[in-house]
């Protein structure tokens, strides 16, 4: 499965630092932080019903993704589409991600072991860093992988099989982690793949 804004099936910041007009991202991030919230963030997608889904019959409404530790990752299908934030939270942002998991009806070459699943992912993830920019500032894209995860389909699942069938999972990504935005609405441009995407992100005033 993958983070493209043509299918259905599928990023996403206080004061923002500007230094060399780069947006940074949480001076705290590190590779392990950003390998924990990929993980986190296609282990939520997996596990979601479809009716609360971006990549189900949910859409873009559930495009917010709560991914734990006041992190939010907006995810979701359409070439645009908006999020709200409370103040505080930090966004995840998956500029391009690609999953293969054991599950049917996911990529047709995913294959069943964690090293089939791996090379799935990385095959088909951009070979080359997407652009992302945050209200006209650039923000640098790190690429991760996650290791193997262990998924349980839900209730209503994204996938054609019983609630409760087990699979594997892993992921490849081009990521960041960004500090807060201000209250106020602002903009995430992605681009390097086609068509480009653009979420809006309003900060709501408020605790």
């Amino acid at each position: 499965m993958k983070r493209i804004v043509t299918r259905a099936l599928i990023v996403l910041v206080a004061t923002l630092a500007i230094v060399s007009a780069q947006v940074a991202p949480a001076s705290a991030t590190t590779s392990k932080k950003l390998i924990s919230d990929l993980a986190a963030m296609w282990t939520t997608l997996l596990e979601t019903p479809s009716a609360q889904n971006p990549f189900g019959t949910g859409g873009a409404a559930f495009a917010c993704i709560d991914i734990g530790g006041r992190t939010v990752a907006p995810f979701a299908g359409g070439a645009e589409f908006s999020c709200t934030v409370k103040p505080g939270t930090k966004i995840f942002v998956a500029g391009f991600s690609w999953e293969c998991s054991s599950f049917p009806g996911d990529h047709p070459n995913s294959g069943t072991t964690e090293p089939e699943l791996r090379q799935c992912a990385r095959d088909n993830d951009l070979q080359v860093a997407p652009t992302v920019n945050v209200d006209g500032k650039s923000v640098k894209v790190t690429p991760v992988e996650t290791p193997e995860l262990k998924i349980v389909m839900p209730e209503d699942p994204i996938f054609a099989v019983p609630a409760g069938t087990e699979g594997r999972s892993v992921a490849h990504g081009w990521v960041a982690l960004l500090n807060p935005l201000a209250p106020g609405t602002h903009t995430i441009e992605i681009g390097g793949s086609s068509p480009a995407n653009t979420t809006t992100i309003v900060v709501t005033p408020g605790p």
